[in-house]
């Protein structure tokens, strides 16, 4: 079981849980960085640091590199973890916290180098700290858009139909200790910071979803399109049979290749009812 779940989840996934949505709004923002963690600019400075440090080590000192990686990745899992989900979840989120509020994507905004405003945005702000977005102007330069959240739930399947995989993001601590989630984004391998950490340097600040994708050859056309929008490389088209194959141990469970499939020839399982998986997150 993933510990977030254990810890934070009240007999269900933990990003289900209300509580994990809840922080003191009115602090002086010194107070709340000393109690309930660092904020976006100090994340990223972290990030960078300790990246740059490993990236140096990996050809000089082969064992050190995977020392420093799981340190690496124990600090952010502190600092600020992040999980896929499903898009089925992400709405169900739009049901438990509120305001519901539509904001350029700071990964794009850090790797295009372009400002998303608009009907461009595509993340969404989580929260009654959305209340108080005008206090960081530098994170909100692009605006904000209030939404209700049948909204919020198009906007979500707009974004998975486009190819984008949803994730839960986490800044600071709840009252109760817990990762404080402000955020669903909408995520591609492109663009994405937290997935690029993952799937390029195995920096395990975020976690694969609670699902698993698996493959009905029976009903698998072979179309391919379920290769074509994995964000996570996990499919390949096999040979033999033309039909697609799905690297559990890659996968992430975001549901992405199922919502696509024109055959629903792929189902999501939990990823604690396969015993080779249950720890693999």
């Amino acid at each position: 079981m993933l510990e977030l779940d254990e810890k934070y989840g009240e007999e269900d996934f933990w990003y289900l849980n209300p509580k994990n949505y809840c922080r003191p709004m009115y602090k002086k923002p010194k107070e709340e960085k000393e109690e309930y963690g660092v904020g976006m600019a100090g994340l990223e400075s972290t990030a960078i640091e300790g990246l740059k440090s490993t990236i140096d080590m990996k050809d000089k000192d082969p064992d050190g590199y995977k020392s420093e990686l799981e340190g690496l990745s124990a600090t952010m899992q502190e600092m600020a973890p992040a999980q896929v989900i499903t898009l089925e979840d992400a709405k169900k989120i739009m049901d438990i916290a509120q305001p519901l509020v539509k904001i350029d994507c700071i990964c794009r905004r850090m790797t295009r180098a372009t400002l998303e405003k608009g009907e461009s945005r595509s993340c969404l702000g989580i929260g009654l700290g959305m209340l108080r977005w005008g206090m960081i102007p530098e994170r909100y330069k692009g605006g904000v858009e209030f939404i209700s959240p049948e909204e919020a739930k198009k906007f979500l399947g707009y974004w998975n139909k486009k190819g984008m995989v949803q994730t839960v993001m986490t800044f600071g601590k709840t009252k109760e200790g817990a990762p404080y989630i402000g955020g669903v984004c909408n995520c591609d391998y492109p663009d994405c910071i937290a997935i690029r950490f993952r799937n390029d340097y195995g920096i395990r600040s975020l976690y694969k979803g609670e699902y698993v994708a698996k493959v009905d050859y029976d009903m698998c056309s072979g179309c391919g399109t379920c290769v074509e929008r994995c964000q996570f490389g996990a499919i390949k088209k096999e040979v033999t049979t033309n039909k697609s194959n799905i690297d559990m141990y890659r996968c992430f469970g975001c549901g992405l290749c199922k919502e696509t499939c024109p055959e629903s020839a792929i189902e999501l399982v939990e990823r604690i009812s396969l015993p080779a998986l249950r720890d693999e997150w």
